[in-house]
């Protein structure tokens, strides 16, 4: 029997009589043979190592369950092929720096970014060079010179806030996410356009998408107008921080204050009354953004891949 015999049984069996791949397994179960991937990638010039890089505080790699999503499909589908997972955050400019030589030396085969923020330096330093790359999300000012994949935030938002409004008299409040991100800057824009003419720029605060953020938020809704009826809060991590704040100030959820999440993510269950909540399909865009990047790692695809993916509301007690 021939090596290359041998070799096409292990990489997949096509081509091989089936006879011949039963004789061929059966060996390698006696032998207890296993592939040496650290072979095979030296032999290829890869190192079977893909980062996700989170630019954004380390709280944020174990507080948002969005995050832990991302990571367990990452790493899932990349074992299928032999392929590890690195996790790391970018949190100054100065773990940008460092991170942008270590992505850029070939210890990587590619890298998925997330949380990308308005003039992000770590992207412009990786912009002259030829790494695979996927950024989740709009990468804001990087548009054009990246691949990407994300939601229609501001046609999400719209559809979430519009159906908010629908079910309330009143005062309607936003907690928002980072005014410099993509999302955060999107929500914002959509939640302002299902308002229209009952928009109130003094109901607005800034999170972080950080569940403190959503409690101080709702504190200084209340401060400003006591009587708010609505609330969209535009992530679900926020939007718990939020209704324990509404619970400390005395309101009901939703008989006295409805409340619209976005996200869909763990945390829109663990709360009293469950969240009415937009959809962010993360496993699906985790499945198309290593897609794309296995395309740029395999030269199938050499301009940038903008993707964009549909949402849909949940209802549920809190709106």
């Amino acid at each position: 029997m021939s090596r290359g015999t041998v070799s096409r049984v292990i990489n997949g069996g096509r081509n091989v009589r089936p006879a011949v791949l039963d004789k061929v397994n059966a060996a390698i179960d006696a032998l207890g043979y296993s592939v040496n991937q650290a072979a095979r990638n030296l032999a290829s010039g890869r190192t079977g190592s893909i980062a996700f890089v989170i630019s954004d505080r380390e709280e944020s790699l174990f507080e948002d369950p969005n995050f832990g999503l991302f990571a367990r499909v990452f790493s899932r589908e990349l074992r299928k092929t032999g392929r590890h997972l690195l996790i790391t955050t970018a949190q100054d400019e100065q773990e940008e720096n460092y991170l942008g030589d270590y992505l850029t030396l070939g210890h990587v085969d590619g890298a998925l970014l997330a949380l990308t923020h308005e003039e992000e330096s770590l992207l412009g330093r990786l912009l002259p060079y030829r790494l695979p790359l996927v950024v989740l999300g709009k990468p804001l000012g990087f548009e054009d010179a990246f691949s990407w994949v994300a939601i229609d935030d501001e046609k999400a938002a719209f559809t979430a806030v519009s159906y908010l409004a629908s079910r309330v008299g009143g005062a309607v409040g936003t907690v928002t996410g980072p005014l410099h991100t993509s999302s955060g800057r999107e929500r914002l824009e959509g939640f302002r356009r299902a308002l229209g003419d009952r928009f109130r720029s003094d109901l607005v605060a800034t999170g972080d998408w950080s569940l403190s953020s959503g409690h101080r938020g709702v504190r200084q809704l209340l401060a400003r107008d006591a009587g708010l009826r609505g609330l969209f809060v535009a992530s679900d991590l926020m939007a718990a921080g939020a209704i324990g704040a509404l619970r400390e100030a005395g309101r009901r959820v939703p008989d006295d204050v409805a409340v619209v999440g976005f996200d869909n993510s763990a945390a829109a269950t663990r709360v009293t009354p469950a969240l009415t909540t937009m959809r962010n399909p993360i496993e699906q865009t985790a499945l198309e953004a290593l897609q794309i990047l296995d395309d740029q790692i395999a030269g199938r695809v050499r301009r940038p891949v903008h993707l964009l993916l549909s949402s849909e509301l949940v209802k549920r007690g809190s709106c």
